[in-house]
């Protein structure tokens, strides 16, 4: 027991983390094929559902391109889950553009091959029970791709700025677990706070940054700041990433320390 605790308490061994990782990513893999297939044979097979009406309304058929948008909901709902922890906010935005880009293939591929004509009118599945003809569903996907395609990017866009990882990759700025005390409201969904941290060299600063109003539910925030200039306002933010930054647990070099920290404003930022 002491043995699992231990486990359990240390979390997965750093030299596990690649193979997990690959799990991961092998599942996201054979989800997005999943999602692919299922949507891509709702519409290529949809002319070879019958459907049998019974006296009260209601009609059913054997033929698994009926219930193939369900089973496809429900692999793209997976795939999003497993795929937020990469893709961040465009995950939603990314798997209805899959979706739809797949069913609009299995729409192409039956035209192709002559299932059916653009003179067809099809229900194409339960979910949408109205007769249009192919050319129309055509551009309904068309449009849901592009539009979907549209969501991952703002998302796309959205997730990189809350992480900042623009700047922490690609502009060499430093980061460092932080926090924030006090609140000076700017409108409904921004403010300004404090954002305490330590650089590189263990020296604390008290910077004034702007942070939206979820920062407040953070424990701890990314401090991402020049390390040339650590407390220069204009290049010190406060970053969300997915997970909240785990502050030091041991003393760094100088005065200042994790477990005794000593906040003092930063020379650059204002009184």
């Amino acid at each position: 027991m002491d043995g699992i605790r231990q486990v359990a308490a240390e979390g997965v061994p750093r030299g596990a983390g690649w193979y997990v990782q690959a799990l991961r990513l092998t599942a996201c893999a054979l989800l997005a094929w999943l999602v692919w297939q299922v949507w891509h044979l709702s519409t290529y097979e949809a002319a070879d559902v019958v459907w049998v009406c019974a006296g009260t309304g209601s009609c059913g058929s054997d033929h698994f391109a009926s219930v193939g948008p369900f089973a496809g909901i429900a692999a793209a709902t997976g795939l999003g889950f497993a795929a937020a922890r990469y893709l961040h906010r465009s995950a939603p935005g990314a798997v209805v553009a899959l979706s739809a880009w797949a069913a609009l293939a299995g729409w192409r591929d039956a035209l192709a091959e002559g299932k059916v004509t653009r003179a067809d009118t099809s229900a194409w599945f339960l979910l949408a029970p109205v007769e249009l003809a192919v050319p129309t569903w055509l551009t309904v996907l068309r449009w849901l791709t592009a539009a979907a395609l549209a969501g991952a990017c703002w998302g796309a866009f959205t997730s990189l700025y809350r992480t900042a990882a623009v700047a922490r990759f690609l502009r060499g700025r430093g980061c460092a677990p932080g926090t924030l005390e006090g609140w000076r409201s700017l409108g409904r969904r921004h403010g300004e706070a404090d954002l305490l941290f330590e650089d590189g060299r263990g020296v604390g600063h008290r910077v004034p940054v702007v942070v939206a109003r979820r920062a407040l539910a953070r424990e701890t925030v990314l401090a991402v700041y020049d390390p040339a200039r650590p407390g220069d306002v204009a290049r010190t933010r406060a970053a969300l990433p997915r997970k909240e930054a785990k502050p030091s647990t041991g003393p760094r070099s100088g005065p200042c320390s994790a477990r005794r920290p000593c906040w003092a404003p930063s020379p650059s930022a204002p009184p």
